[in-house]
């Protein structure tokens, strides 16, 4: 039978019943910039009395350390604390299984798992089932209230001074910053044989050759659309419509703008499209941390961490 291990409570990191200390919040320690939390749950450990050893940073921001809980008692406990990686923050059921993993190399050796912006259901389970203490921001929170006021209020103005919350680049210390995402760019389309076009179309420029008869099923979003063909279905273009000599338009059309040569005819409606358009491609990230690289460090220029606030 597996004796109980030590609780995070006996190691200094979580613990309840006292007030809070001011300045000191959930959101501040979640906040913060991954080794500026790294540096904080070093410190509680220090402050339960455990012995620690270096620190090593990963390229994907998470931290891993080593420590001994109750050192001069007749039952040293060894564990290996990890801080989940910048971009993950909080646990999933891979995040576990992984650390689990790297806990299993090492010889009598308990885990800690440290995520922020918490652990999901699945993830929790798979902490019991490998026996690794789960530790998020309000254990934090929690362990920081338990120390003496003067000890807690030390280590706020230390953690949070300057900067605290832009994240460091991982391989030269020096602090990210925000690098503004490119729009993703449009592929453009052009139909060259007759036929139905069956799959939803959002291109840069739509254009139908000379000869050729399509009918759109879905609805067509385009920067611009040239026709020389016969097309039918319902358009939106951000820009320009042509419609070439002996090309036809059958359906509707919303544009900027609507050119039809001479002998070519748009059999439908028609409306100008004004103000200001939804993108036609949505952006899911619309800025990153990068490194700067100002050290010339080699492996710094793939520096990419997802701000935590993206929508």
């Amino acid at each position: 039978m597996l004796e109980p291990f030590t609780t995070l409570h006996e190691a200094g990191f979580s613990a309840p019943g006292a007030d809070a200390a001011v300045g000191w919040s959930v959101e501040v320690i979640t906040a913060l910039d991954w080794m500026r939390l790294a540096e904080l749950a070093r410190a509680l450990a220090a402050e339960a009395g455990c012995e620690l050893a270096g620190s090593r940073a990963m390229a994907d921001g998470s931290v891993l350390f080593g420590m001994i809980e109750q050192p001069r008692s007749p039952k040293p406990q060894r564990a290996l604390v990890k801080l989940a990686p910048w971009n993950e923050w909080g646990a999933n059921t891979g995040t576990v299984e992984r650390f689990a993993q790297e806990v299993a190399t090492a010889r009598d050796t308990r885990g800690i798992l440290i995520a922020p912006a918490g652990f999901s259901t699945s993830a929790h389970h798979a902490a019991q089932q490998h026996r690794i203490e789960a530790v998020d921001a309000l254990a934090l929170f929690q362990a920081v209230q338990a120390l003496p006021a003067e000890r807690r209020d030390f280590l706020f103005v230390v953690t949070t001074a300057g900067d605290a919350t832009t994240p460091s680049c991982p391989l030269c210390q020096q602090k990210l910053r925000r690098a503004e995402q490119p729009v993703e760019s449009l592929p453009s389309r052009t139909i060259d044989s007759s036929g139905i076009v069956a799959e939803s179309v959002v291109c840069d420029q739509l254009c139908v050759n000379a000869g050729c008869e399509a009918t759109f099923l879905q609805e067509v979003r385009s920067r611009s659309i040239q026709v020389a063909g016969h097309v039918n279905g319902d358009f939106i273009c951000h820009g320009p419509v042509i419609l070439e000599p002996g090309a036809t338009l059958s359906g509707s059309v919303a544009a900027r703008s609507l050119v039809v040569r001479d002998g070519g005819a748009l059999l439908g409606q028609f409306r100008i499209l004004e103000g200001d358009l939804e993108p036609l491609v949505p952006q899911t990230a619309r800025w990153q941390w990068r490194c700067a690289g100002s050290t010339g460090r080699a492996g710094c220029a793939k520096i990419a961490f997802e701000p935590h606030d993206n929508p």
